[in-house]
């Protein structure tokens, strides 16, 4: 939702809403910029501090779990990023592919490599992009920071919505889908694609229905197979957010049908604070 442009495939709450209910970090983002797990970090730790001082509670809502871990947890203190280091390794991982660059990391710092799943492009690349950087493996210069640890400074209340039902998650998703289509989702990716400058590696490219619209502008498959692979990819996505949460400590879970129960709970909650 940080991007400028990307609303309808993001699933962005609509400008009256956004209005009546002032959002942060949503649109404060050129899509030719890239917006890193740091960038999240730091800024919220921004917002944090500035709402406090308001005499107000921030609430953050979404689904990125891996940035809410960074949030939580804490960030190293790594060099940024080096774009000439990153470019050099995405084109060995369009040559040889994700496992050449996970071979790599093994050969560099294997207490890493046994940590991190090796088709995660991601963290395989800035794993080694920083070993390149420092000189030093990247497993010893993370979890050093305990400072920066959230719950070491405030006191953090979490909800999550937790549904078991697996047909109906499954029903939402290709509701909610549909919806975006029929919004004009191929529309708005295409006008991004040329007002935009967006590089191949760029998140909006590999994000779930972007990723998709994309190759249907670029006919690689038609209408049908466009639906059918978007679908696939938010049910994989919903499933790996799933695996987070049952995972997720200090963590009150709630199914669909709770939402009265989980306003009321943060009603109560803030009412105390």
């Amino acid at each position: 939702m940080v991007y400028k442009g990307c609303d309808i495939g993001s699933a962005k709450p609509n400008k009256e809403t956004l209005r009546k209910y002032p959002h942060h970090l949503v649109n404060c983002i050129e899509p030719e910029s890239i917006f890193t797990v740091s960038d999240f970090y730091k800024q919220s730790i921004k917002l944090i501090n500035s709402i406090h001082e308001r005499k107000k509670i921030p609430v953050f809502v979404g689904g990125t779990m891996m940035y809410f871990k960074s949030l939580l947890n804490g960030l190293d203190d790594l060099p940024e990023r080096d774009n000439e280091i990153r470019e050099n390794l995405q084109k060995i991982r369009s040559s040889k592919g994700v496992n050449e660059l996970y071979l790599m990391l093994v050969d560099k710092d294997i207490n890493y490599a046994n940590q991190v799943n090796e088709l995660d492009e991601q963290r395989i690349i800035r794993a080694l992009e920083v070993i390149e950087i420092t000189g030093k493996s990247f497993s010893s210069q993370i979890g050093l920071n305990s400072e920066a640890i959230l719950t070491n400074r405030f006191n953090i209340y979490q909800y999550g919505i937790f549904e078991d039902d697996r047909s109906l998650i499954h029903s939402r998703i290709e509701e909610r889908l549909k919806r975006i289509i029929r919004d004009g989702l191929l529309d708005e990716v295409n006008s991004l694609l040329k007002k935009y400058n967006i590089p191949e590696h760029h998140p909006i490219r590999k994000s779930v229905n972007y990723k998709q619209a994309i190759a249907r502008i670029n006919n690689e498959y038609d209408d049908s197979e466009f639906f059918d692979r978007a679908l696939f990819a938010t049910r994989q996505l919903a499933k790996r957010q799933t695996t987070w949460l049952r995972s997720w400590k200090d963590l009150k879970k709630y199914n669909l049908s709770s939402l009265k129960e989980i306003k009321e709970e943060v009603e109560s909650l803030s009412s105390t604070l």
